[in-house]
C-alpha cells in the first residue's frame, strides 16, 4: 500500500486537480445555458473557439501540475522519477465537444421539441465532457508517465471520494495492474477517478480488498454482461440501503 506520507498528498492533489476541472465546466455550463437557440450553429461558431481555448489551458495547466505531483509523489516512495508529460490535441477536444454541444442540443430538439429541455441537455452534456477533457491532463500525464518510466512497475485506480459509480467500483476492485501491455485508464463524462503509480508489487489497500470481495459474491455463477448487470444490481442495493 501506499504510504501515509504519499496517500495524503494524493488525497490533496486529487483535490486541487478536480477543483479546477470542475471551475471550468461549471463556467462552460453557464455559457451553454446562454445559448441563442434561434441560432445554436451560428453560436456555436463564435463561442467554441474560446470554449476551446479554456479547455485545452486547463489541460495543459494539469498536466503540467501531474509532473510536479508524480516527482514527488515518487520521492517519498524513494524512487527519482521524471515524469512524461502530454501534450494537449486541439482537434480530439474539438471534437468532443462539437458532439456534445450543437450536436447533442440538435438531437434532443429532434426527441423532444423543446428548446428548453436541449439547452439543458447539452449543457449538461458539455459540462460532463469538460470535466473529463480537463482531467486527461493529470491522467494521460500519468499513464505516459507509466508506460515509458521503468521506475513504475504499475498503477492503481483511485476513487475521487464520494458517491463512486457501479462502473468505477468494478475498476477499483479490480486492484493494481502491473503489465505496461494492459488495458489504459478508462473514464467517463463526470468521473473524479485518477490513477495512482506504484513503484514496487505490494498488497492492496482495504477499499480494494473490500471491492474485490464484494464483486466475487455478488456476481457469483454469472460472468460477462450477467456478471455485469449483478453488479451494477448489488450497487444499485448498496446505494438504496440507508
Amino acid at each position: 500500500m501506499p504510504s501515509p506520507e504519499a496517500e495524503a498528498l494524493t488525497r490533496y492533489y486529487q483535490g486541487q486537480v478536480l477543483k479546477v476541472a470542475e471551475l471550468i465546466s461549471r463556467r462552460l455550463r453557464v455559457t451553454a445555458m446562454r445559448a441563442d437557440v434561434a441560432d445554436i450553429d451560428g453560436w456555436w461558431e463564435r463561442m467554441s473557439p474560446q470554449i476551446q481555448q479554456e479547455i485545452l489551458t486547463g489541460q495543459t495547466a494539469l498536466a503540467r501540475l501531474a509532473r510536479g505531483y508524480l516527482a514527488q509523489h515518487a520521492l517519498i516512495e524513494g524512487v527519482r522519477l521524471a515524469p512524461v508529460v502530454i501534450a494537449a490535441i486541439p482537434e480530439q477536444i474539438a471534437q468532443a465537444l462539437l458532439v456534445t454541444g450543437p450536436v447533442a442540443f440538435k438531437t434532443q430538439m429532434a426527441i423532444s421539441g423543446s428548446e428548453a429541455a436541449a439547452t439543458r441537455v447539452m449543457a449538461s452534456q458539455l459540462q460532463g465532457a469538460a470535466t473529463r477533457l480537463v482531467l486527461e491532463g493529470d491522467r494521460q500525464t500519468t499513464m505516459r508517465t507509466f508506460a515509458e518510466r521503468d521506475e513504475v512497475a504499475g498503477w492503481r485506480r483511485k476513487s475521487g471520494g464520494g458517491k463512486t459509480c457501479a462502473f468505477c467500483s468494478m475498476l477499483i476492485g479490480r486492484g493494481a495492474v502491473y503489465s505496461k501491455q494492459s488495458v489504459d485508464f478508462r473514464s467517463h463524462d463526470r468521473c473524479s477517478c485518477k490513477p495512482e503509480l506504484l513503484y514496487r508489487e505490494e498488497p492492496e489497500p482495504p477499499e480494494v480488498r473490500r471491492l474485490a470481495e464484494q464483486w466475487r459474491t455478488a456476481t457469483a455463477g454469472t460472468s460477462g454482461a450477467g456478471a455485469i448487470r449483478a453488479w451494477r444490481a448489488f450497487q444499485a442495493g448498496q446505494a438504496a440501503t440507508p
